[in-house]
């Protein structure tokens, strides 16, 4: 029965219909662990970034929405509980020309523009609001340069800068919902995007740190090691709309699992972290 319960909350959060209700969990949902992080009112659950208070300057509630306001101060709003194996869905439109993002596992320990040092005295303190972390890339893509190298990795549905979205993603247009999700168990990540598997990765692997070298993240310490944190939207400067956003605890392996620095090894030397058991309704699973 419970399994039976949990596909059908899994298809509910799948696809969004005409006459869902918003901001809402059906019984099945709350029998699988849901849990809403939106109530579609209030702004409880949600502050700013590195313990400041709510921005009402840069956000607000609207028909249902959290969205942003036209203020520049990059504030951020972040989860005040923190999550490690989790799996997180949300709704989001932006603007023609948009540009946000959703990061997870948040250090509050990364705050600070240290891994910008050209930044100006003002910019510097406003990056103090500007959560860091793995960030799920919410973008008009037809912004973006597609003669630049690389673009794809800053493309809607990337792990920003580090993995791209496969070819066969299917995203609507800038004014239309669509509807995402994370997944994050043990070292294991992956990014979904309206139903579909856009990417999936391995948090503390000679892979992710490769990457992170290649980018802005190798001056952030500990930037790719799995560990408990904050889920975070972000504020860029443009208008963005979030509903629905949902989350759910699963089990497995967290940080303290692990040797402190231990990376996957390829050649079997070191014995595999835990295996991950099903679970009912698993996303991993599918």
């Amino acid at each position: 029965m419970l399994i039976r319960l949990a596909a059908l909350a899994s298809i509910a959060i799948a696809a969004a219909s005409a006459g869902e209700l918003l901001n809402r969990l059906t019984d099945a949902e709350k029998l699988v662990g849901w849990q809403l992080l939106f109530d579609g009112e209030t702004t409880a659950g949600w502050e700013g970034f590195n313990d400041t208070p709510f921005p009402t300057q840069s956000w607000t509630v609207e028909d249902g929405t959290l969205r942003t306001l036209a203020d520049r101060s990059g504030g951020d709003l972040v989860t005040i509980s923190q999550f490690e194996n989790f799996e997180l869905v949300f709704d989001w439109k932006l603007v023609k020309g948009g540009n946000s993002g959703v990061k997870y596992l948040v250090q509050k320990a990364w705050a600070g523009p240290g891994y910008r040092p050209h930044l100006s005295r003002e910019r510097k303190a406003r990056a103090l609001l500007g959560a860091t972390g793995p960030e799920y890339q919410l973008l008009d893509d037809t912004i973006l340069n597609r003669r630049k190298k690389g673009w794809e990795y800053s493309s809607c549905g990337s792990l920003y800068l580090l993995y791209k979205p496969g070819p066969d993603k299917q995203v609507n247009p800038a004014g239309q919902w669509n509807r995402s999700r994370i997944v994050v168990r043990g070292t294991h990540g992956e990014h979904w995007l309206n139903g579909k598997k856009l990417l999936e990765y391995e948090f503390n692997s000679p892979e992710m740190f490769a990457r992170i070298e290649q980018t802005k993240f190798k001056r952030v310490p500990g930037f790719g090691f799995k560990g408990e944190g904050h889920i975070a939207l972000t504020h860029h400067n443009h208008p963005v709309w979030y509903r629905n956003i949902k989350v759910r605890t699963l089990e497995g392996p967290r940080a303290t699992d692990y040797l402190p620095g231990r990376l996957f090894d390829p050649e079997g030397l070191i014995p595999p972290p835990p295996r991950l058991l099903p679970q009912p309704g698993d996303p991993t699973a599918r």
